[in-house]
């Protein structure tokens, strides 16, 4: 009986430290890194045959490590003769992004109907590229925790226990648009100015970007997009297929020597990308 009982204490313990040492899925995970797009798939037949009703199904995936709010998902491209949508575009409230309580993101299916026409007299099929147009609202945040200094020369890089560096690279925040490099740059008063490069990293173009909270260890910093109108400094808005901008931003340090503290910078922008299709319409 004492050997049961020992039995069932030694099993117990394996169990309760297995448990204890598991991990939970995708609390190890970080997302809110690299440059991720939203995916779009059309889940349909490749061919249909003519002169009949057809649905045309289409999968939006969120791959964001943020909500994306505002979709409007378009369809473009087909001659009314063969294809007829009676409804060109389905909307989406809000799809959630990617995190620890849901690693594969936000998916949902739309379904746009219509009709096909005839082919032409003697043709045996016709082929209809169209664009599948997705539209949406979304944020990035950038939040490093950065090594800051006040001296102007000479930098005693380890005088504050860490090591000051005037320019740091970055891979991404989890969205198609983020900050790709950092300048630091200490100026006289305690003063820091800190430059940005925005970059637009997906297949996708910015409508505009505008500046949400920004601050440097929990202190509100002014900032501003460089090439804006003065009265407009907080709202970029991107001209056709341009990449990047630059944000500029003035903080100040709580003391001269070197120190970590946290940055933070919000940006909401508008996004839009899309993925070419062909529709062959048989006989």
């Amino acid at each position: 009986m004492k050997k049961i009982a020992m039995t069932l204490l030694l099993i117990f313990s394996l169990l309760l430290f297995s448990c204890a040492k598991t991990p939970e899925r995708g609390a190890d995970i970080n997302y809110k890194q690299g440059f991720p797009d939203l995916s779009i798939e059309y889940l349909g037949n490749a061919q249909e045959y003519q002169s009949r009703s057809f649905d045309l199904p289409v999968l939006i995936h969120n791959n964001l490590a943020y909500d994306i709010e505002n979709v409007a998902v378009t369809i473009l491209g087909f001659d009314k003769h063969y294809v007829e949508l009676f409804s060109t575009q389905e909307n989406i409230e809000s799809l959630e992004g990617k995190s620890i309580f849901n690693d594969g993101g936000g998916k949902e299916e739309l379904l746009f109907n219509g009709k096909l026409g005839s082919l032409l007299p003697g043709a045996r099929k016709e082929a209809q590229n169209y664009r599948i147009y997705a539209r949406y609202d979304s944020k990035v945040e950038f939040t490093p925790s950065i090594c800051v200094t006040g001296q102007l020369t000479g930098y005693d890089t380890f005088a504050g226990g860490c090591q000051f560096q005037p320019e740091v690279t970055f891979k991404g925040q989890g969205a198609p648009l983020g900050v790709t490099r950092l300048q630091i740059i200490p100026r006289q008063g305690r003063a820091v100015e800190l430059r940005m490069l925005i970059e637009n990293k997906g297949k996708g173009n910015v409508g505009s970007v505008s500046l949400g909270a920004a601050a440097l260890g929990g202190k509100p910093m002014s900032c501003e997009f460089r090439g804006t109108e003065p009265q407009e400094t907080s709202l970029f808005s991107f001209e056709s297929e341009q990449k990047n901008v630059d944000l500029l931003c003035t903080g100040f340090l709580s003391g001269e020597n070197p120190y970590h503290t946290a940055l933070l910078v919000e940006l909401f922008y508008d996004y839009e990308i899309n993925v070419q299709q062909t529709l062959t319409i048989l006989e």
